[in-house]
């Protein structure tokens, strides 16, 4: 029988040439779970900040197209819901009560986080997110009033603080 000789070329990996190549893919997984990672919470916050512009853009135009067309003189702020019962008015609170020149009452507040904006007896809850601060405040101006808005929108990882300044003609 005839012995039959490899040459070095067929002689297959070497150990330490198998675990530097092991060694090696497992630092470049690594590397890209961790970039995959860091894409994914990041992407996840820029959802959360997208729909908090969404809940502010919203709330923008609520107020420009229908607060502008209040009564000025018809304006109330209450500091709460049982000054309100009461008919307390102050200069700033968290409850809005305005007519607008069509008769048309608007009632604004927040209630367990949730922005609730009334058109006469109907409820609407145009924000998604939680509403975690919302005041009102009242100046006279020279040219009738104007009216301050601060509202903080929050999501589960982020926090949108916005402040609208309208002025009330009668």
């Amino acid at each position: 029988m005839q012995a039959i000789s490899k040459s070095r070329n067929e002689a297959g990996f070497t150990l330490v040439e198998l675990t530097t190549a092991m060694l090696v893919s497992a630092i470049l997984i690594l590397s890209f779970s961790t970039v995959i990672l860091f894409t994914r919470k990041e992407l996840t916050n820029t959802a959360a900040r997208v729909g908090l512009g969404q809940d502010q853009v919203l709330m923008d135009r609520y107020i420009r197209t229908k607060l502008t067309a209040t009564i000025s003189d018809s304006m109330k702020i209450y500091t709460n819901s049982y000054a309100e019962s009461v008919d307390s008015t102050s200069t700033s609170g968290v409850i809005l009560k305005a007519v607008s020149a069509d008769s048309t009452v608007y009632h604004i507040s927040a209630s367990a986080g949730q922005l609730v904006w009334m058109e006469d007896s109907i409820a609407h809850e145009p924000v998604d997110g939680t509403i975690s601060s919302l005041n009102f405040t009242e100046r006279t101006i020279s040219s009738g009033k104007n009216l301050s808005i601060m509202m903080e929108i929050c999501s589960a990882s982020d926090t949108l603080k916005t402040e609208w300044s309208i002025t009330l003609r009668n």
